[in-house]
């Protein structure tokens, strides 16, 4: 019983003095790593703080872009105002400032990386218990990268078998040149005929057909000069006569 009492001390001992061993930040910068935690807290907590007090923290976790910031505050109480214009509480991290006094507890504030500034103000009058708030670096999550494989199927290299066939005998039996000059060349029973004789044909029946119309013109043309040499002849007597 009293070794097993001994351990449970020496367990409990250990527990507090890890609880004990926290760093308690100072109004500066810090730097912190993946996997810590610090704690920040008011003036003579869990006293109330002292009037017309200021000061900020710079907590950095490295690498500031691979962590995340995450704040849990047990216990706050500050003065109370609207707009909280009095005792406040400022928290800025990236893209993001906030405000808190009175009840209004910072508690489960998570930054956008391992970055923030807290500042602490109160005012002349009314003072308040104050705050204690525990502030632990986180590393982001990474996404596991996927590798997706490719299935490709093997082409064949067989190379296809050409069969080359002999064109028919019949087709290259005949010359170019000969089906050739037998389209080309013209019937016989034109080319017989000279292109000159149809041309004189029609010639020599014209003139067979002219031939007796002509005597017939002489015929006429002797006939008309008959009485004209008749009448001469007489006149050529009379002259005789009067001579």
């Amino acid at each position: 019983m009293i070794l097993g009492g001994f351990l449970l001390f020496l367990a409990v001992g250990g527990c507090l003095g890890a609880e004990v061993r926290l760093t308690t930040l100072t109004c500066s910068k810090h730097t912190m790593n993946p996997g810590t935690r610090v704690i920040i807290q008011s003036p003579f907590f869990p006293a109330n703080y002292p009037p017309q007090y200021r000061c900020q923290y710079e907590i950095t976790c490295n690498s500031r872009e691979s962590t995340f910031l995450r704040f849990i505050c047990p216990s706050f109480n500050l003065e109370s105002s609207p707009g909280c214009l009095k005792d406040r509480f400022i928290v800025t991290y990236k893209g993001f400032t906030t405000t808190k006094c009175g009840a209004r507890s910072p508690n489960g504030i998570v930054t956008t990386d391992g970055w923030t500034r807290i500042t602490f103000f109160s005012n002349p009058t009314k003072t308040a218990r104050g705050f204690r708030c525990y502030i632990w670096c986180h590393p982001k999550a990474t996404t596991p990268t996927t590798t997706q494989t490719t299935l490709t199927t093997p082409t064949s290299t067989a190379t296809p078998t050409t069969l080359i066939t002999s064109p028919p005998t019949s087709e290259s039996t005949i010359p170019a040149s000969t089906a050739d000059t037998a389209a080309t060349a013209p019937p016989t029973s034109d080319s017989s005929i000279p292109a000159t004789t149809t041309d004189q044909q029609p010639e020599i029946s014209q003139q067979a057909h002219n031939k007796p119309q002509q005597q017939q013109q002489q015929q006429l043309l002797q006939v008309q000069r008959l009485p004209k040499l008749s009448l001469m002849s007489k006149r050529m007597k009379n002259l005789k006569n009067i001579i």
